[in-house]
């Protein structure tokens, strides 16, 4: 009889542990901007060196993938978004858990043209090129994408310049784009201008250069993986890893101090 409860017990058990292992290796997915792509990548391979998470991202415009989580419950655990926009979107449908939010790095906007691309000195310029191809993040999806179409417009010069304008889904997209020579201008980032080869940077476009732009970190209120997901973005905002600090000044960012 005694051997019959015991076997009953087991039986009993087995799901419950199952249960247990299975969330304690579930892998952590976290939504980010796509121009974090490179650094976060690199970051993690740092991370899990000390730390048994697995770690997964979704890689895109902010505003898109703030959209896909707010509209079509998309399984993000936390979130790394660049500019307030996104953030608002998630805060709306009361998404984030305001006792994990953290403020992350800076980045710069610059104005870069393709190698062989004429020389310019202001955007207005960009109206006498009437054959020229520029590339912007589509400013419905990504938060550059809004920067630059405000940059363009405080120049008077969007509206027409619209016949020469190419939308792109998000910031590495209109790097990939201009790296491609599929356009001759566009906005991007300073860190992706770093990584690229075939890019000049225009630094006399001041209207430009003196953009800068916040990354924020978030975690997700209904997440079941809140204690491992915020350890991965405790380590991205305190970590003094030589090799972490490495990476984020030789994509020219700053961290922001909270």
């Amino acid at each position: 009889m005694k051997a019959i409860y015991i076997t009953i017990f087991i039986l009993i058990s087995i799901p419950f542990i199952g249960c247990e292992i299975d969330n304690h290796n579930q892998k952590v997915v976290i939504y980010a901007a796509s121009s974090m792509s490179d650094l976060l990548t690199e970051a993690y391979e740092i991370f899990k060196q000390k730390h048994d998470i697995e770690i997964s991202f979704n890689f895109g415009g902010s505003i898109s993938l703030a959209n896909q989580i707010s509209k079509f419950d998309s399984p993000a655990d936390g979130v790394i978004f660049i500019g307030e926009k996104p953030i608002r979107i998630l805060e709306d449908s009361n998404l984030i858990d305001d006792e994990y939010r953290y403020n992350f790095l800076t980045n710069r906007i610059v104005f870069v043209g393709y190698k062989n691309s004429k020389r310019i000195d202001n955007l207005s310029e960009l109206l006498l090129q009437n054959k020229q191809r520029i590339i912007i993040a589509d400013p419905a999806l990504a938060p550059l994408g809004i920067y630059s179409k405000e940059i363009l417009s405080s120049n008077n010069i969007y509206n027409r310049l619209k016949k020469n304008l190419i939308l792109a889904s998000d910031a590495k997209s209109v790097l990939r784009s201009l790296e491609n020579h599929n356009a001759d201008y566009g906005i991007i980032y300073y860190s992706d201008f770093l990584l690229s080869k075939n890019l000049v940077h225009y630094e006399q476009i001041e209207e430009v250069f003196k953009y800068s732009v916040d990354y924020y970190m978030h975690v997700m209120k209904n997440t079941n993986n809140k204690k491992q997901a915020d350890l991965f973005l405790q380590f991205l905002k305190d970590s003094d890893d030589a090799r972490f600090l490495e990476l984020i000044s030789s994509r020219g960012l700053r961290r922001i101090k909270n």
